[in-house]
């Protein structure tokens, strides 16, 4: 299990955040765009990546550096602009916009504000969580799970059911904060409007999360995680019954 991380300083956090969110977006998502016309990412280790490119090589986040891995090794450069990162990978910097609308800014000139400690903390709840939403995906393959993707424009990890009752179907989740919910948190988010039960605690969507805080220094985290999630799966399946 990777073990997580606290979050130090929360404002540097977002700004850490936020510049690897344009990261994503704009530098990694885009090089799989180029590659193979998509823009579904996968967490990975210390960071976030594209999957194996059909060129044979993978561009991922590694802490505070963009990486490149193919045949001949692993080439890395700090991350300090958008435009340096692109021009390292070999991109135009922007997410391709003819797909949909970018979330995060494209400013390829200014100065990335990376801190190693919070990029690490992020690193870490996107490995554990990504841990929990795996093992969970396998306890509902009733549900028909998709694949468990990092979305760029979300810059979250999550999969959706498919079950036959569209009552039943959510998406399930892991968010590093965003602005309605600054802390990173795991979330239930239903297809359909809930009921008015407390575990329905989301103010800024429908659903419920599950804070970072409640995990940090808990006895049994994934436990915790892994409860919560199946939780939100069972009163959705008690509402559709």
């Amino acid at each position: 299990m990777t073990p997580l991380l606290p979050i130090a300083d929360l404002e540097v956090f977002l700004s850490t955040r936020d510049s690897l969110h344009q990261v994503a977006e704009h530098v990694v998502a885009k090089a799989r765009f180029v590659d193979d016309g998509r823009v579904e990412l996968t967490a990975f280790a210390n960071g976030f990546a594209t999957p194996m490119l059909a060129s044979a090589r993978r561009v991922r986040v590694d802490g505070v550096d963009v990486v490149i891995d193919d045949a001949s090794g692993s080439r890395r450069s700090a991350l300090t602009t958008i435009a340096d990162a692109a021009a390292f990978v070999g991109v135009e910097a922007g997410f391709p916009t003819e797909l949909y609308a970018a979330a995060s800014p494209l400013q390829p000139g200014v100065a990335l504000r990376v801190d190693r400690g919070s990029a690490d903390a992020l690193a870490a709840w996107f490995g554990f969580s990504g841990e929990v939403l795996a093992q969970f995906a396998t306890e509902i393959v009733d549900g028909d799970p998709s694949s468990l993707v990092l979305w760029p424009e979300h810059f979250d990890l999550a999969f959706f059911t498919s079950e036959g009752d569209e009552s039943r179907r959510a998406n399930y989740g892991a968010s590093p904060g965003d602005a309605g919910h600054p802390e990173p948190y795991l979330y239930v988010g239903p297809f359909e409007t809930v009921d008015e039960h407390e575990f329905w605690n989301a103010t800024h969507f429908n659903g419920a999360v599950l804070p970072l805080s409640r995990l940090v220094g808990a006895d049994a985290p994934f436990e915790i995680a892994l409860q919560f999630l199946r939780s939100g799966h069972s009163h959705l399946k008690a509402d559709g019954d």
